[in-house]
């Protein structure tokens, strides 16, 4: 959601100026720690990729094991809250993304 878009039905609310170099060092951190556990890593934005983490450094057989530890390794590395969904091919997780996103 765009900074405009979330302020709106708040029009006396103060917020401060985002800071992109702190929120880019943020990204870097998170994105070598996926890359640690996998090189098969497609970025989609500052804040958000797909992986495969078919075969991976930790040896998990099972993607959802896997989320859980990155969550737990980011949280514990960064400080950073992270948000992690499983699906079988990266189309199935794009498609039920916008399925998502057109009813919120």
């Amino acid at each position: 959601m765009s900074m405009a878009k979330a302020v709106a039905p708040l029009p006396r609310s103060r917020h401060r100026a985002a800071d992109f170099q702190r929120y880019r060092a943020a990204s870097q951190a998170v994105f070598a720690i996926f890359r640690e556990v996998t090189p098969l890593v497609e970025p989609l934005s500052l804040d958000e990729a797909y992986l495969d983490v078919t075969e991976n450094a930790w040896g998990e057989r099972l993607a959802t094991p896997v989320a859980r530890r990155l969550k737990e390794r980011i949280r514990a590395d960064t400080g950073l809250t992270a948000s992690a969904g499983v699906a079988p091919t990266s189309f199935w997780q794009k498609s039920r993304l916008a399925g998502r996103s057109q009813t919120a």
